[in-house]
């Protein structure tokens, strides 16, 4: 992390500060040093977006993982482990899954089975990395689920009747006689804003000073310049009860601060009064900082107890701006919070051309903007319209720019990143006004600053140890994403680590020790492997907002849905569509070889053969003796060489006798090139390729010369998201919780172009829900309703 320190700090200062006050500068000094201490570690924050949150029991629930570099706003390139988890009520963890991050984006499907039951689940997604902070960068999103074997409707959330009402003077306190700005917040007890209130304010003697009324999330502001020992009161009516709510008294002394936003420039008005004339001598600080880099400058009251500092958009931070003044001891004692959009892009209008395709719909996205060729990833949630089961609060840009930097929950916070009109950036600086102190504790800045304890995680790690061993040279087998490797200790060594090591789903380590005219069995080793367990976040550093579920949700009857016969037939149809890929690829291998290619498929019955039978069968001369193998070509090309050249898994063998009981069971395919042609003088006897298949060295190794490991943390496979098949696409039931379809994984093609397929099944109109990033660093988050028939 680099420090920046504004021009204005340069000029030091000495302007403002008499000759004896000089050494007031240190304290600026260090509230500058302890923030470069404290953000010294880059931080990184995550967003995903779910297919929708509203769930029934038996659907497959889809999330596409985004993880940003914080202080740069760019896709994290640092961290390639994301653990996402679904958790009940009681913050159990239901569910988990190892998600591998690849240029900041992932995805996963986590199917909603047996052991889920009606009630809330909370999905959590983080890393490792984000354990050494104390801020919430993490993700966690309330989901809703419905078991109809149990429940025929979904249970619905009450609204309550209480309210808590919140007035909040801007920066934190007002001074009597100064002008002040006050945020006044009307929520119910659930924390949902109440919508539309109307009031008046009054002082103690009932006389109405002004009037407000809240925007629909219960937020409003109120101008006032309260007196010195005069009580005001908050007055509104709301569900038949008259509300009356004292308004914080005001400080007879101190800095009030306000803060206006006039077209490209922030201003920041500060006013002050002080019984000991001493202070307006001694300087206090402005410091402005967005979790990342800080900067500041010293206020002096010396020349007049009204200060503005005004301040070019283009000078302040893209995003988030904390600004903090400082009294001249070093204690914080205003806060206020500014988003400037300056030097961020936000796509929200995103256009969807749909042209019809047998029984379903080939899209088109059109993206205003959008740079073939740079980083682009993209996710679709496709929902009939009008549904009511995305109750996300949040979008990409809201969750990642704005959610990380206040302490408490914002409803519906993605309506600020959508349409960037003028009215909702003075809404959103409303929501600013009335958060009071930022989610930064200036005490954990000042004295616990973040110590490195968790890694940034690259996959995983293993290391092998062994008890005994009569080798140094060691044959690691393939896995669906590594390749095999051969490694020999060196003198003295008595353990092996490998790194960047990334298993999937229901594959297992296999290793073997390469002896000499013994038998390969790597007998004694025992792994570690790091990490071996999904490691806990304490998520409760920031409140969840809940879904609220109105009473409509109760009129809808669910029927029982069964996905047993789904199931099936999806399992038989990856299975089917993986093995016809797996043949038509090898088949292309045929094409290009200049020899023989053998394919090893699934039902193959020299899958149970060994390889010196196999090699016998095509002209090799096999010498095996025991624990060792040699090879000669039956008709060498040099008579002086008949060994032809061998590799496994893309790794050239000098020593034969790895291969010795070599099962094919576990081979992908062979190709044998008899003639060596561009293997120079080497090639005499030909050149053999043998490629392992890592499905099958998922299963356990039939062979004495290996020795397989369970993975006890692996990543999640790839796998399909299925849509389910309803008896009705008509009822209340499907457009209320109903889903068409799920795509996680879009890029633009070189020409820009983004397309998908969906199928209608008949509806309307469907609700297109588009999350992603674009050009590098730009945030897409746009609702696309689709009519999928002509008028």
């Amino acid at each position: 992390m680099t420090l920046i320190k504004a021009c204005l700090l340069q000029l030091v200062l000495l302007s403002f500060i008499p000759q004896g006050h000089a050494q007031q500068l240190d304290v600026l000094d260090r509230i500058l040093d302890d923030f470069t201490l404290y953000s010294e570690l880059p931080r990184e924050v995550a967003f995903v977006h779910l297919n929708k949150s509203v769930f029934i029991k038996g659907e497959n629930l889809g999330f596409k993982a985004y993880v940003l570099d914080k202080g740069a706003k760019k896709p994290s390139l640092e961290t390639r482990n994301l653990y996402c988890v679904l958790a009940d009520s009681n913050d159990r963890m239901i569910k988990s899954q190892m998600v591998r991050i690849t240029g900041g984006v992932g995805q996963g499907v986590f199917e909603l089975d047996s052991l889920f039951h009606t009630g809330k689940y909370t999905f959590k997604a983080y890393t490792n990395w984000m354990r050494n902070f104390s801020e919430a960068n993490y993700f966690q999103q309330s989901i809703d689920l419905l078991d109809p074997e149990t429940h025929p409707t979904l249970p619905v959330t009450p609204q309550p009747a209480d309210l808590e009402v919140q007035i909040l003077p801007e920066g934190g306190h007002a001074v009597a006689g100064l002008p002040a700005v006050y945020g006044i917040i009307i929520k119910d007890t659930g924390g949902f804003g109440v919508p539309g209130v109307e009031g008046h304010i009054t002082d103690g003697s009932g006389i109405e000073i002004t009037r407000f009324k809240v925007n629909p999330f219960g937020i409003g502001r109120i101008g006032l310049t309260p007196d010195k020992g005069t009580l005001y009161f908050a007055h509104f009516r709301y569900g038949n009860r008259e509300h009356r709510i004292p308004f914080p008294p005001a400080q007879p002394e101190g800095v009030g601060l306000r803060l206006t936003e006039v077209n490209d420039k922030v201003a920041i008005e500060l006013n002050a009064r002080f019984r000991d004339p001493s202070w307006a001598e001694t300087p206090f600080f402005l410091t402005i900082h967005n979790g990342d880099n800080l900067k500041g400058i010293p206020v002096s009251f010396r020349d007049g107890l009204e200060q503005l500092k005004v301040f070019p958009k283009e000078d302040l931070y893209p995003g988030m701006n904390v600004f903090t003044l400082f009294d001249p001891t070093g204690k914080p004692l205003l806060e206020r919070l500014f988003f400037n959009p300056l030097g961020l892009a936000f796509h929200e209008n995103v256009v969807a051309y749909p042209s019809p395709a047998g029984d379903s719909l080939d899209i088109r996205l059109g993206i205003p903007g959008l740079q073939p060729g740079t980083f682009n990833s993209l996710s679709v949630s496709i929902l009939p319209a009008g549904s009511q089961s995305n109750r996300s609060h949040h979008n990409l840009g809201s969750y990642t720019l704005l959610q990380p930097y206040v302490r408490g929950p914002i409803q519906n916070a993605g309506y600020y990143f959508q349409e960037g009109s003028a009215v909702k950036r003075r809404e959103l600086d409303d929501l600013l006004l009335t958060q009071g102190w930022s989610s930064y504790d200036w005490n954990t800045v000042f004295n616990h600053p973040p110590r490195y304890r968790f890694d940034f995680e690259k996959g995983v790690s293993y290391t092998v140890g062994f008890n005994a061993r009569s080798s140094d040279a060691f044959y690691i087998f393939p896995t669906f994403n590594n390749p095999s490797q051969l490694l020999e200790l060196e003198p003295g060594q008595e353990e092996f680590t490998v790194e960047n090591f990334y298993p999937l789903e229901g594959e297992k380590l296999a290793l073997t020790e390469i002896r000499g005219n013994l038998k390969s069995s790597p007998a004694g080793a025992y792994v570690h492997f790091k990490p071996a367990g999904v490691p806990r976040m304490d998520s409760h550093k920031a409140t969840l907002l809940p879904n609220r579920l109105g009473p409509r949700f109760a009129a809808i009857e669910v029927p029982p849905v069964s996905f047993e016969n789904l199931k099936r037939l999806q399992m038989l149809d990856e299975v089917v569509v993986s093995e016809v890929r797996r043949i038509q690829r090898l088949e292309q291998l045929r094409d290009r070889s200049p020899g023989r290619v053998d394919i090893f498929a699934k039902d193959d019955p020299r899958r149970m053969m060994f390889l010196d039978a196999y090699l016998s069968g095509r002209g090799y001369r096999v010498i095996e003796g025991l624990g060792t193998l040699d090879i000669l070509a039956g008709n060498p090309n040099s008579p002086s060489n008949p060994r032809p050249i061998v590799y496994l898994d893309g790794v050239l063998l000098t020593d034969f006798d790895l291969l010795w009981r070599f099962r094919l069971d576990i081979v992908d395919y062979i190709e044998i090139n008899p003639t060596g042609i561009g293997s120079g003088i080497y090639g005499g006897g030909g050149v053999i390729r043998i490629v392992t298949n890592p499905a099958m060295a998922r299963d356990p190794l039939a062979t004495k010369a290996f020795q397989s490991y369970a993975i006890p943390l692996v990543f999640g496979q790839k796998k399909q998201f299925y849509t389910p098949v309803y008896s009705s696409y008509s009822s209340d039931f499907f457009r209320a919780f109903g889903t068409l379809g799920w795509v996680p994984d879009l890029q633009a093609d070189p020409t820009g172009a983004i397309a998908f397929k969906a199928k209608p099944h008949g509806v309307e109109a469907l609700e297109l829900y588009v999350e992603g990033i674009i050009n590098g660093n730009e945030f897409v988050s746009s609702r696309v309703l689709l009519e999928t028939k002509a008028p």
